[in-house]
């Protein structure tokens, strides 16, 4: 049975492995080393909130689903058309903003959903907090990002 919590913990898990997909797929491309190691920051969070994520979702006896292949396919594809012609910092902090700035509304998304829908569920539980630490996660990655613009 999904529960709120439990669809919150699933946008947790899929927001975070496209996260990781994406910068894994970006990374070959990047040259600057400190845009490298911010880049391996933000791949090392999205595996701690992944991990987290699964573990809530065990807590409700469902199972973690990764994202559809098609999209992860159709996102990598869309990196290698974005930066066959501009792989520079500027360019690949932008890509990694607009990354970041997705994931914020689909947790928003979740969130709202979650409180504002049938079950009402309080924003004091551990899914809710987690899709908020989420968030402030993705709003430290683009403020890290910033400085390649």
């Amino acid at each position: 049975m999904n529960t709120p919590d439990a669809e919150m913990y699933s946008e947790v898990y899929r927001s975070s492995g496209m996260g990781t997909e994406s910068i894994l797929a970006l990374m070959p491309k990047v040259k600057n080393d400190m845009l490298k190691r911010d880049m391996t920051t933000q791949l090392n969070g999205y595996g701690d909130f992944r991990t987290r994520a699964q573990a809530g979702l065990t807590s409700y006896g469902c199972m973690a689903e990764d994202e559809k292949k098609s999209k992860i396919v159709a996102a990598k594809t869309g990196i290698a058309a974005e930066t066959i012609i501009d792989s520079s910092a500027s360019h690949i902090a932008e890509l990694m903003i607009r990354g970041s700035e997705a994931d914020i509304v689909s947790i928003t998304r979740a969130q709202n959903q979650a409180s504002h829908g049938q079950s009402r569920i309080s924003d004091e539980t551990d899914a809710y907090k987690l899709c908020s630490e989420l968030i402030s996660f993705e709003n430290a990655s683009i403020e890290r990002m910033r400085k390649y613009l």
